[in-house]
């Protein structure tokens, strides 16, 4: 959720160890053993968000327009049946990049966990020998502070500001055509070293909203029109990458997981484990890859990365548990007939069951309340759950499972912690004073508790309510979520939702209440408590929102828009150096947030220090050109420095962007500023 009351005010101041598959390895030898030099190749990792191969042309889908990875899988080699650990963005991504399962990389839903420091994802192994390395990102998932920087010299994931109708949305995006804009400068600017690039695109995610022209020619289907306009995107990416690198280049294009699309009950992704979501485009081709080859035998995400070391010439690290694809390129079988699959999003945001399965290329079993088990070479759509019919095969996949269990000594449980800050970090957060009473959230998985198939109902309402391209209501949106709490009160997605809800409609009072309901029921979140302090704020009790950012703090450390309305209170409230701690803490974690820079300038001009107030500012404005608090402040230290002319380009710059109605006071006492400063040149 983004918040941006305080940001006004602003300017007003003046796992454990793990028993792994048969297909991994020992970790006997010391990771920091020098590795095998590698081939110096280029590389190019596409990342498509939410994309169904059946929803592709080179797949056999014949109603989208796909012809850029059509021709990515007539030049090298398309996986058929490539398969995701997990349903979800951060999770699927760090074992694409570490060839390791959530249970080993400890990444193990969307928010509440970060790649641990130690790991070594591909970007690592490849600056260690000298490649230039650079991401861009399309959603906020994908930040660095969930640590996928890691190896990265360029991480390149700043969203665009959201508009009032995006406050309540949760995951800011930016569109497929910015991300590889961005990409293709950075590209064009090599010099000439082997270069790793990493394009995340998320536009087929939730919304489904493709521009003109692919909204229309696919206004019935605009899921698929997101598909044909990431495709044109990637094409324009792929074209530059070819004109920059003519040869030498491994290009990968792979969906994190795919979209459910209303099968099984489920819309979206995150809660299942059919193939709806689980099933992902693998496609690869450049040198040591042959042209045209489509490989039928299972494979999985994990197997990216020793397959991509391979074809340069190197072996992966002893912890990663994927296996190398290469000997599939000469007709040869390799150890990828098991699977394992996990979502713990059931578990952590709706409050049921966790799930796990293990695939093979006949079966999925599913360990839930009810198991399930579908023979997938007569059922491929996973219709007819046949678990009572073949017990042997439950039995054997059981025991793959718990094999596969990191900790509880029995194989069917395990204690998950969220992981919230590095543990770097950490460290650098006790220096500042800044780790008392941290409370990170406990999960006994235990696969017990509400089956998410008895869920179902809830998911259809949820669909209705906050789908933003339905045509419902507000009013009937209320009630559908309405409906879901009264049926589901342990849920707490439904409280934030509800909550969401009501503040968009002005019903500040009704939220506060909701949220405290959520605490009174044992719902633990520093989401619940922030939320309340941004509402505390928006009465003008700050003692209290103190308190309640404070909290939040405790849950969550990384939550850095609460944690800037917090330093930003204390400001307020005169306490200076409680807010330069937060804010330095926050620097810590992320050290282009421009907030954070913005308010150690206003501190520095409350001790009397303008050079460090402008150095501040001048770096505020340099991170984000759209914060107008930071032009204004920038402003007045060049007019107070005498510098007349950038005072003016910066007055001007907060007059053309600042909002009328939350700077209603200080936008006439602005233009009035900058009138003066004409008539002093005149």
């Amino acid at each position: 959720m983004m918040r941006r009351c305080m940001r006004g005010r602003v300017a007003r101041l003046c796992l454990s160890s793990v028993v792994v598959l048969s297909s991994c390895k020992s970790t006997d030898r010391r990771e920091t053993e020098s590795p095998d030099r590698l081939r110096r190749l280029n590389v190019v990792v596409v990342t498509i968000d939410t994309l169904r191969p059946d929803h592709v042309q080179c797949y056999g889908y014949r109603h989208v327009e796909t012809p850029t990875l059509d021709s990515l899988a007539q030049r090298g080699v398309l996986f058929d049946q490539a398969v995701a650990q997990t349903p979800l963005t951060p999770p699927s991504h760090a074992s694409i990049f570490t060839g390791q399962y959530p249970t080993a990389h400890h990444v193990r839903n969307t928010g509440g966990f970060i790649l641990p420091s130690s790991s070594r994802p591909l970007a690592k192994i490849l600056q260690e020998q000298g490649w230039d390395t650079a991401a861009f990102i399309g959603s906020a998932v994908l930040k660095r502070i969930f640590g996928f920087n890691l190896g990265f010299a360029v991480y390149d994931d700043q969203m665009p500001k959201p508009g009032p109708s995006d406050e309540f949305r949760e995951d800011p995006e930016r569109r497929a055509g910015v991300v590889v804009d961005r990409a293709i400068k950075w590209l064009n600017a090599q010099s000439g070293k082997p270069f790793f690039l990493w394009v995340h695109l998320y536009d087929p995610h939730l919304p489904y909203n493709p521009p003109s022209p692919f909204q229309e020619q696919y206004k019935d289907h605009p899921y698929d029109g997101e598909i044909a306009y990431t495709d044109q995107q990637l094409g324009h990416l792929i074209d530059a990458v070819r004109k920059k690198a003519t040869q030498g280049t491994i290009i990968a294009v792979l969906s994190d997981h795919g979209e459910s699309l209303g099968e099984h009950g489920e819309y979206t992704h995150g809660v299942f484990l059919y193939d709806s979501t689980l099933r992902i485009v693998f496609l690869m081709s450049g040198p040591g890859i042959p042209a045209g080859m489509r490989i039928k035998q299972q494979v999985r995400s994990i197997d990216f990365l020793p397959t991509l070391l391979e074809l340069m010439g190197g072996k992966a690290p002893d912890q990663v548990q994927g296996t190398s694809l290469v000997p599939t390129f000469s007709g040869k079988g390799v150890a990828t007939s098991v699977s394992y699959s996990e979502t713990l999003y059931p578990k952590m945001n709706m409050g049921w069951a966790e799930l796990r399965s293990i695939r093979t290329g006949q079966w999925k079993y599913v360990r839930a309340p009810e198991p399930e088990l579908y023979d997938l070479t007569r059922d491929p759509g996973e219709t007819t759950n046949v678990i009572h019919q073949h017990p042997a095969e439950t039995e054997r996949f059981e025991a793959l499972l718990k094999g596969m269990i990191s900790s509880g000594g029995d194989g069917t449980t395990e204690q998950v912690e969220t992981k919230l800050v590095d543990e770097q970090t950490v460290e650098e957060l006790k220096s500042l004073g800044y780790l008392s009473g941290f409370a990170p959230r406990t999960y006994e998985l235990t696969g017990q508790g509400v089956d998410p198939k008895d869920r179902i109902h809830i998911l259809k309402l949820l669909a209705e309510a906050e789908n933003p391209t339905a045509k419902a209501s507000d009013p009937r949106r209320l009630n559908l979520l309405h409906q879901a709490l009264a049926e589901d009160p342990d849920n707490p997605s439904l409280y934030y939702q509800l909550g969401g809800r009501y503040e968009k409609a002005g019903r500040y009072k009704d939220a506060m209440n909701l949220y405290r309901t959520a605490l009174a029921r044992g719902i633990q979140s520093g989401r619940l408590h922030s939320r309340i302090a941004d509402l505390l704020l928006r009465e003008g009790r700050k003692e209290e929102a103190i308190s309640e950012y404070e909290k939040a703090a405790q849950f969550n450390p990384s939550d850095l828009d609460s944690q800037a309305n917090l330093a930003t209170a204390y400001l307020e409230k005169g306490r200076v150096a409680d807010a330069e701690r937060v804010f330095k803490w926050i620097l810590t974690v992320d050290p282009d947030y421009a907030v954070a820079q913005n308010g150690l300038g206003l501190i520095a001009i409350e001790r009397r220090h303008p050079a460090a107030a402008r150095g501040y500012f001048e770096r505020a404005v340099q991170l984000d050109p759209e914060m107008v608090e930071a032009q204004l402040n920038l402003g007045l230290i060049y007019k107070m420095a005498g510098d007349r002319a950038r005072a003016r380009s910066c007055f001007e710059a907060f007059l053309a962007k600042a909002s009328r109605a939350q700077y209603a006071r200080v936008i006439p006492k602005v233009r009035q500023e900058l009138t003066s400063l004409q008539e002093e040149v005149q």
